[in-house]
């Protein structure tokens, strides 16, 4: 049975399978991956950007509260120069004792999230300098892949010229059989296993008539097609 022109079909519709599959597939799922790194990244900014945010409104309260307990501390002071009995100066004595207390733990809360706020900062800043690192690899990624994918497209369609030509000088019987397996099982064609009377496409043990039939092929250039009555595909 003669099928080298079938064979080196098939082989060239393997490669022709390879290139539509990273075409279709692998060069978009890597194009979707890069893009996921750059989201990450993008992530990693807005978070350290609320983070930082969070840190300096609580500093930014903290130093509304001073300033209004300084302020109460002016008041208490005014009120005091124009008190003269003993008790109004007592009162606005302890008035202004408060507000002091008061501001000075403002002040000290103040100070601890200025403290809290700085590694926001430098977390937010390092978030950003990763994200500008990654905008830069990813460019280069993407950019790769879209020439990739131009030299695909060239590729597929070189091949699929010689695959024609090739098409051509198959048997119209074998191409018409092989064209209508392939669309269902890929490979179309494959070895018999003759020592185990396996189908090397499905694997299954066939019957002695296959293991025959193969064999009275191998002594005949003009032996019909020989398949494998599990799967359908071409045995040789």
């Amino acid at each position: 049975m003669k099928l080298d022109n079938l064979l080196a079909l098939q082989d060239e519709d393997t490669r022709l399978r390879n290139l539509q599959r990273e075409l279709v597939t692998l060069l978009p799922e890597r194009r979707k991956a890069a893009k996921e790194r750059l989201r990450i990244a993008q992530d990693a900014v807005d978070a350290a950007t609320q983070e930082n945010l969070a840190a300096q409104r609580e500093y930014e309260r903290f130093q509304h509260d001073y300033t209004r307990q300084r302020d109460n501390m002016n008041r208490a002071e005014r009120n005091a120069g124009r008190i003269m009995s003993l008790k109004g100066q007592e009162a606005a004595a302890a008035e202004y004792a408060a507000a002091e207390t008061a501001a000075n733990a403002a002040s000290d809360a103040a100070n601890r999230a200025a403290e809290n706020r700085t590694p926001t900062e430098r977390r937010l800043d390092d978030a950003r300098a990763f994200y500008a690192e990654e905008e830069i690899a990813i460019a280069a990624i993407l950019s790769a892949l879209d020439e990739r994918k131009v030299q695909v497209e060239g590729e597929i369609a070189s091949l699929q010229e010689h695959r024609n030509e090739l098409a051509a000088t198959v048997d119209p019987t074998q191409l018409h059989y092989y064209d209508r397996v392939r669309k269902g099982c890929w490979p179309a064609a494959v070895q018999f296993n003759r020592n185990d009377s396996v189908c090397t496409g499905c694997n299954l043990v066939q019957p002695a008539s296959v293991k025959q039939a193969v064999l009275a092929a191998d002594k005949s250039a003009n032996a019909p097609l020989i398949y494998c009555p599990s799967c359908g595909r071409i045995l040789y």
